[in-house]
């Protein structure tokens, strides 16, 4: 040590009349000590120098015993022994007070720094140049530092630990830490018993306490009762010569800062920014905490409503997603005043949420609460959003699951409500539904549905039937409609309703449809080539909105009709009006993607879906299907108005016109006085296979 930054320190430390010595913490060899620890010895401090210190107390102290001496050292904390050093004179006795320090790095020893002065009970050095340089080195220090007796009293305070504790630095002096002039609180604003103050604890069990977090409120000194500051307080205890506690040194440590900056990161990370509402994560963490008090409750119920708005994607992928972020935080505000102390709200997806409910009594009375709790929250969705120059509507689905029938923990009760949300959107928009154990043999069973029909694409089991159009002015086959059907080999046949929104769902309906097309494909090609199918006929192949919506979509299709040698114009896509309406920009760019490959397009289940006429005059349609519901209940004076006015829209925009569902010669003889150009229904043939179909084309021809 001998830097110049250790010269200053010794020559500071000698001032205080006291012996400083550094110590190697393996052997005690010394390492560094001051002139004023060479004094009283009655040596210079050259010659002490790597000499070790354990040979200069009497009895002399040996290795051995200097390591048990050492291991008594608690670490942070100082260790007070007596003994007697020799001079060349005589014998003095010197109180010591040791402390470990670790080196700073691995090319330095570790140390143990000693203090040595005559022991505290033959006189304390209390001369005012010892109170002035301690008040001068301490009061450098940004934490309030104050020296407590045995008796638990403040004997010296600094200005700090004053300003902390807001009050004068005179009231300190003899006050005593049981009776303490200041108030404690601990982190959730509850006064702290005296006897659990850090200073307390560390005199009455000579332990060192560390950084225990306290409120420190203003007195009305400096700052206001309510101004409060949130400090570490720490305590070192102090130990007489029979190693009994014998006072502490207090440290407080201003962290408000450091609180203040802790507090809003939790805020942020329990408030979702856009809503306003709870985030996912304190929302999962407040059904936990429900269910946990609720446990061993007698009539104790909890439910998870999962709310999901219905085809918010759609308002994101039309108006963009700054409109989106503009919807989400108008809902935010709109059931900002639901929650109560029973009720909680948390947004869990970006058009999800997810509200917890607390109560109690009967069942049915809670069932019923839980049912005007959801259509309050789909009432306040659902009321109409004035945005810049144009009004939006949204709607929302809910699913409710209730403890504990439904799920015996947070993670069981999210999923019975989200299986009853995905029960309810089967039903289709603005829907509630309770949870049932049904609903999950229905899951069971769509997903072994799921797992079969993936085979039976793959395997080729699936069969493409084909149901003849016929033209209303000829009597001729003018196009046919593909159609998938499964005979399943252990459940028989399964109508396509059931299998293709499995398929929809799932992802399967891709395998599907590249069957169905492959197959049409070849089909066309070998009645092409024996001429069994009529040169200017075509035949119409339902594509799903999963296919449609594929980036490569139309370079696909043009591959496989090339492979199998087909023109494009003697295929007919049928499309959806909900698919039309769900991303009109990408599908208006898709289907003059289709026409310039020579393509046609039909639009299907015209009139059932979301109004398209005023798309329909720019779009690049061939044909337009009435749907088979107008057709089917021509009987009805509306219908049959509904029907003639979309035919004379077909022939006003110069597209074909075909009738669905045609069973009867009544309905029939309608269409045909309508100027509908062609029909398909079961009056004619149902879906044919293919052999059969090709009978049905040769029986024409003849």
């Amino acid at each position: 040590m001998q830097s110049t930054s250790s010269e200053l320190l010794s020559s500071m430390l000698d001032d205080l009349g006291d012996g400083f010595w550094v110590l190697d913490v393996g052997d005690a060899t010394v390492v560094d000590l001051n002139d004023a620890a060479a004094r009283v010895l009655s040596r210079r401090a050259e010659e002490l120098r790597g000499t070790r210190f354990g040979d200069l107390l009497v009895p002399s102290l040996p290795p051995e015993g200097w390591r048990l001496l050492v291991d008594q050292i608690p670490h942070g904390a100082a260790h007070r022994v007596v003994v007697s050093m020799s001079r060349p004179d005589h014998q003095v006795v010197t109180e010591l007070l040791l402390s470990r320090r670790t080196a700073p790095s691995a090319q330095e020893r570790d140390v143990v720094v000693v203090l040595a002065r005559p022991p505290r009970w033959s006189g304390r050095h209390d001369t005012s140049v010892h109170h002035q340089l301690f008040d001068r080195a301490v009061g450098l220090l940004d934490d309030g530092v104050a020296l407590i007796d045995a008796n638990g009293r403040i004997e010296r305070a600094t200005d700090r630990f004053a300003e902390l504790v807001d009050l004068p630095p005179s009231d300190l002096p003899g006050r005593s830490i049981f009776d303490p002039p200041w108030r404690s609180l601990d982190e959730q604003g509850v006064p702290l018993p005296p006897e659990q103050c850090p200073p307390a604890i560390a005199i009455r069990t000579g332990t060192q306490v560390r950084g225990v977090t306290t409120r420190q409120p203003g007195t009305a000194h400096r700052r206001a009762v309510g101004d409060h500051r949130w400090v570490h307080v720490g305590a070192t205890p102090l130990r007489d010569p029979t190693g009994r506690p014998d006072g502490a040194v207090l440290t407080i440590t201003d962290v408000t800062d450091v609180e203040r900056l802790r507090t809003d990161l939790d805020r942020a990370r329990r408030s979702d920014q856009l809503t306003g509402l709870m985030s996912r994560t304190a929302i999962v963490e407040q059904l936990e905490s429900v269910l946990a008090t609720s446990e061993g409750t007698e009539g104790a119920r909890v439910a998870a409503l999962h709310v999901d708005l219905d085809n918010f994607r759609g308002i994101n992928d039309t108006f963009g997603a700054t409109i989106g972020d503009r919807v989400l935080s108008i809902i935010g505000e709109r059931l900002h005043d639901l929650p109560d102390r029973h009720v909680r709200i948390g947004r869990i997806g970006v058009d999800e949420f997810l509200v917890v409910v607390r109560g109690d009594g009967p069942s049915a009375a809670f069932d019923a609460r839980l049912r005007r709790l959801a259509e309050e929250l789909q009432r306040r969705v659902e009321h109409r959003f004035q945005l810049e120059s144009f009004e939006l509507r949204v709607t929302a689905s809910v699913g409710v699951a209730r403890w504990p029938g439904d799920g015996h923990d947070a993670a069981s009760l999210q999923r019975a409500a989200d299986r009853a949300l995905t029960a309810a959107r089967r039903d289709g928009r603005h829907q509630l539904r309770f949870y049932e154990r049904s609903i999950d043999e229905h899951t069971r069973t769509g997903l072994a549905l799921d797992r079969d029909l993936r085979r039976a694409a793959a395997q080729r089991e699936l069969e493409v039937h084909y149901q003849p159009i016929i033209d209303l002015r000829t009597g001729r086959v003018a196009a046919a409609e593909a159609l998938v059907r499964w005979h399943h080999p252990e459940h028989g046949p399964i109508p396509p309703s059931v299998f293709i929104p499995t398929a929809e769902a799932t992802g399967a309906i891709t395998a599907i449809s590249e069957l169905v097309l492959t197959t049409v494909a070849e089909d066309l090609a070998d009645w092409n080539r024996s001429g069994a199918f009529p040169p200017d006929a075509r035949v119409a192949v339902n594509v799903s909105a999963t296919e449609f919506t594929q980036r490569a979509f139309v370079e696909h299709l043009a591959g496989i009709l090339d492979h199998a040698g087909v023109r494009p114009d003697q295929l007919e896509l049928e499309i959806t009006e909900t698919l039309l309406m769900r991303d009109v920009e990408t599908t208006v760019d898709r289907l003059e993607a289709l026409d310039e490959l020579g393509v046609l397009v039909a639009l299907d289940d015209f009139g059932t879906g979301y109004s398209s006429l005023s798309y329909l005059h720019s779009l690049p349609l061939h044909t337009l299907k009435v749907d088979r519901c107008f057709v089917g209940d021509l009987h009805d004076g509306r219908s049959e108005t509904i029907t003639r006015a979309i035919l004379s829209l077909a022939h006003g925009l110069g597209i074909v016109a075909v009738g669905e569902g045609v069973e009867t010669e009544e309905q029939r003889r309608f269409l045909i006085d309508a100027g509908c150009d062609l029909v398909q229904g079961f009056y004619y043939a149902p879906a044919l296979p293919r052999q059969a179909f090709e009978v049905f084309l040769a029986d024409q021809a003849g």
